[in-house]
């Protein structure tokens, strides 16, 4: 009896052993199937060392599990076989798949960053805006919240462009994105909302437009272009939820109308703009 279920203890550890050398052959043929295209460089090194640990974990059970059958000395079968050849392997393994997948991280936090800013002045895009409008604007209904947009334009744009080209239009628009992103607090998202027209979100109630106007003013940053300087100036103007309108369309197209009402006047009261 006792016999017996020493030879049923064997026959388990030799299925066990076998289990997991069919699961690491198994694992190294898809790996090797995934691997057939070129991949990128950290990829193709990542691959390449989870191949290599499963070419050691499997010369590593081998050996083991022919020890269960033939006479492999004990130095062989447990401290090469197991000891180092399978660890090694299984270090490789587990080293080379954390390696992908922070790499594989990165990669699409960088993605996503790409898919929600603006390329030329790295502020958020219309899409990325939106999206935190409609979360702000949830929870401004279930909270009591007042959240408001600005809708800020950059004056002159065209006749800057027209005389000095559109790689100092570029400049110009950086030079008033950082302007705005320095005259709003943390928490606030600032947008290019499409050519020369930025918005900004205000998840709590935002600033006075007086104070906003004085805060942009303190920060935008003349041009100089060609050895010529070229002041900026930005239109800006606030709508707030719920006084103006109870969706950020309807705020937007308030914000719209009195900045543009804003840029007129002042460009009539300065008989055009500067440049």
């Amino acid at each position: 009896m006792a016999l017996e279920r020493i030879q049923v203890v064997d026959w388990l550890r030799v299925a066990c052993k076998a289990s997991k050398l069919v699961i690491y052959l198994a694992s190294m043929i898809w790996l090797a199937w995934f691997s057939r295209r070129p991949r990128p460089g950290c990829q193709g090194t990542m691959l390449a060392g989870m191949m290599t640990g499963l070419a050691l974990a499997l010369t590593g059970l081998s050996v083991d599990l022919l020890g269960e059958f033939f006479a492999i000395p004990y130095i062989v079968k447990r401290v090469v076989g197991e000891l180092i050849l399978f660890n090694l392997g299984t270090f490789l393994i587990a080293w080379s798949a954390a390696t992908m997948l922070t790499e594989l991280a990165r990669a699409s936090c960088r993605y996503q960053h790409e898919a929600e800013r603006d390329p030329l002045t790295s502020l958020y895009n219309r899409r990325a805006f939106f999206s935190a409008a409609e979360r702000a604007f949830a929870k401004a209904r279930s909270s009591g919240r007042i959240p408001a947009v600005a809708v800020l334009d950059l004056d002159g744009m065209k006749a800057i462009n027209d005389t000095f080209g559109h790689q100092c239009g570029d400049e110009a628009l950086k030079q008033a994105a950082r302007a705005i992103q320095k005259s709003v607090r943390e928490g606030n998202v600032v947008a290019r909302y499409g050519g020369d027209e930025f918005v900004v979100l205000f998840p709590s109630k935002g600033p006075r437009e007086e104070t906003l106007r004085s805060r942009l003013d303190k920060h935008l940053k003349a041009v100089c272009f060609s050895g010529e300087e070229i002041p900026l100036s930005l239109s800006v103007r606030l709508a707030r939820f719920p006084a103006d309108g109870e969706s950020v369309d309807a705020l937007l197209a308030v914000a719209d109308a009195r900045m543009y009402a804003d840029k007129e006047a002042k460009k009539n009261s300065k008989g055009g703009y500067r440049v």
